[in-house]
C-alpha cells in the first residue's frame, strides 16, 4: 500500500503537477513532503527592506533591495484575494511607510475583502499619514514600542526621539477611528523591568500589547547559531532573568485575566524557558508555511524566512499552484522537522489571539 502511495506521488512529479493530497505521515516522511492543511490564512507582505533605524535587534537597514514597483504588488494582491477570498494580510518591513503608496497598496488590499495591518515604527506617522491610513480601512496599527523610557527605546532603536515619535503616533491614531493599535515590544535583558509600567500605560490608553522574544538579527535570512553570545541584550546573570521572569509572570496574569496582552499563555511559558536555553527545541510546532505565505521585498514567496524561497510572483506560475508543488511540500517538512526556537515569533507562533 506505502508503495503504491509513493509511486502516484512520483508519477505526480514527474508531469510537474501539485501535490494537494494529504498522504499518509509514513509516505510523506519517506518523501519528505507536507501537504498544506488548506489555503493560508494569513499573507504577510514584505514591500521594503528600507528603514532608517540602526536597531541593535535588527540590521535590515543595512540590505540594498530595491522596491518592487506599485503594479507588481497591486496583481498580487489581486492574485491573492481571487485564490483566498477573505483573509487577513499584514503588511511589513523596513519601515513600510518609506513607501509613499503604502495606503495605496493597504486600501486596495481592504477593497479586496482583506482585513489589514500594518507594522511601523512610528516615525513617519504624521497628522496626514495618520489620516490616510484611517481612510484605507486599515484595522490594526502594530506600533513598536520596547519599554516605557525614551532613553531605553531610543538606546536599542539606535536614533534619539524614536519613543517620542511613537508615542505621537499612538495619540494621532487615538483622535481616529481606525486603526487600533497594539504595541509590539522586543522581550529583552535591558528592558523588562519596564514591561509593568509599559503594559499600565497602555492599559490606560486602552491599547493592547503583543510581545516576542529578543532573536537573532532580523535582515539576515541565514541561520546564525550562537548569536546570543554577541548581543548585549541577552540576559547574562540570574538578576536578569529575574527582571524577565517577573515580567513573563505579569503578562501571564494579565492574559489569563483577559487583559490588554495577546500572547497566548503557552507562548509566555516557552519564552521564559527560552532565555535560559535559546538553543534547545521546545517541542512546540510552527505555523510557517501551513497557515500563512509571506512575500519579501524581491517578491521571493517565503514559508520560512531562513528556508529558501519556493517561487517569486515574476515568474508566470500562479501562486495558488506554487502553494501545493512539491517544493512547497519539501518545505513544510522541513519545517515539521525544525528545532530552532523562531517558532515564538508572533509570525510563527501557532496559538495566538492577535
Amino acid at each position: 500500500m506505502k508503495q503504491a502511495a509513493v509511486q502516484r506521488i512520483r508519477s505526480t512529479l514527474a508531469l510537474g503537477g501539485p501535490l494537494s493530497v494529504n498522504w499518509p505521515p509514513a509516505v510523506s516522511d519517506r518523501l519528505r513532503l507536507r501537504a498544506a492543511p488548506g489555503l493560508p490564512e494569513q499573507v504577510h507582505l514584505s514591500v521594503t527592506d528600507r528603514c532608517f533605524l540602526p536597531c541593535k535587534h535588527c540590521d535590515i537597514f543595512r540590505n540594498k533591495t530595491q522596491d518592487l514597483p506599485t503594479g507588481t504588488w497591486l496583481s498580487v494582491i489581486d492574485e491573492l484575494a481571487d485564490w483566498l477570498g477573505a483573509g487577513s494580510m499584514n503588511f511589513v518591513g523596513g519601515e513600510p511607510l518609506l513607501r509613499k503608496d503604502l495606503e495605496q497598496l493597504m486600501s486596495h488590499a481592504v477593497r479586496r475583502g482583506f482585513s489589514v495591518t500594518f507594522n511601523s515604527n512610528g516615525w513617519l506617522i504624521d497628522d496626514r499619514r495618520a489620516a490616510s491610513i484611517a481612510d484605507a480601512g486599515v484595522e490594526i496599527a502594530y506600533l513598536a514600542l520596547d519599554g516605557s523610557r525614551a532613553e531605553t527605546v531610543d538606546g536599542t532603536r539606535g536614533r534619539e526621539g524614536t519613543f517620542a515619535r511613537t508615542i505621537a503616533a499612538m495619540e494621532r491614531f487615538e483622535a481616529l477611528p481606525n486603526p487600533r493599535v497594539v504595541v509590539a515590544c522586543i522581550l529583552h535583558a535591558g528592558n523588562a523591568h519596564e514591561i509593568p509600567e509599559l503594559l499600565q500605560m497602555l492599559t490606560d490608553r486602552g491599547h493592547q500589547l503583543v510581545v516576542q522574544p529578543l532573536y537573532q538579527p532580523f535582515g539576515e535570512n541565514a541561520h546564525q547559531p550562537g548569536w546570543h553570545y554577541q548581543s548585549d541584550m541577552w540576559p547574562r546573570n540570574q538578576e536578569d532573568l529575574r527582571a524577565i521572569d517577573k515580567a513573563l509572570d505579569l503578562l501571564a496574569d494579565v492574559r489569563e485575566s483577559d487583559g490588554p496582552v495577546c500572547n497566548a499563555v503557552e507562548q509566555i511559558a516557552a519564552i521564559r524557558t527560552y532565555f535560559r536555553a535559546p538553543t534547545v527545541y521546545n517541542g512546540l510546532t510552527c505555523k510557517a508555511g501551513h497557515s500563512d505565505i509571506a512575500f519579501d521585498p524581491t517578491g521571493a514567496i517565503r514559508l520560512c524566512y531562513f528556508l529558501e524561497p519556493i517561487g517569486n510572483v515574476v515568474d508566470e506560475t500562479p501562486i495558488s499552484r506554487i502553494w501545493d508543488r512539491h517544493l512547497a511540500q519539501r518545505r513544510r517538512w522541513e519545517v515539521s522537522r525544525c528545532t530552532r526556537q523562531c517558532n515564538l515569533l508572533n509570525c510563527n507562533f501557532d496559538r495566538q489571539d492577535l
